[in-house]
């Protein structure tokens, strides 16, 4: 590898744990709007609900616009270390660098990335909370509009939120 090569590689793992460290931000902003949704659901406060969802799509977008970008970024490096053909994984991307003298570029994205399934698996379990929620919402509603036809019946929930008959 030439020493532009090797600079230019350089740029490109810096420019990856910057691109990772974003990933986490958004993702965090994400989780904070999947919370608010809760409390605004709890609240009934719809109006909030719809601003938080409109910004919230809008947040969607961006992590899906890093997401091209991380997978641009790991093409050029993984042509920069002469593998034409790899997969778009980050355990090949990474495994690519701890043969190269970006180890150290390696462990932080490795580190970044550790950080960033745990905020996911906070948004899915939040996300578990809002649907049971919405779920609980849907069937009360339609239990009144029943006992406004005269059609009473008592059901119980499962550890879901899906009514047992």
């Amino acid at each position: 590898m030439t020493n532009e090569q090797s600079v230019a590689l350089k740029l490109k793992a810096d420019h990856l744990i910057d691109l990772w460290h974003e990933f986490c931000e958004k993702h965090t902003e994400l989780y904070e709007y999947t919370c608010d949704e809760y409390m605004h659901l709890l609240a009934s406060d719809i109006d909030q609900l719809n601003i938080t969802l409109s910004e919230k799509k809008v947040l969607l977008a961006e992590i899906n616009e890093l997401d091209k970008h991380r997978k641009e970024m790991t093409t050029e490096v993984l042509t920069l270390l002469g593998v034409e053909s790899g997969p778009q994984k980050l355990s090949y991307l990474l495994s690519c660098l701890k043969d190269t003298d970006e180890k150290v570029a390696a462990g932080h994205i490795e580190k970044l990335n550790l950080v960033l399934l745990d905020i996911i698996g906070k948004i899915q379990e939040q996300n578990k909370k809002n649907q049971i929620f919405l779920n609980k919402a849907i069937l009360s509603l339609k239990e009144l509009k029943e006992s406004f036809n005269g059609k009473t019946q008592y059901k119980t929930y499962s550890a879901t939120g899906m009514a047992r008959r």
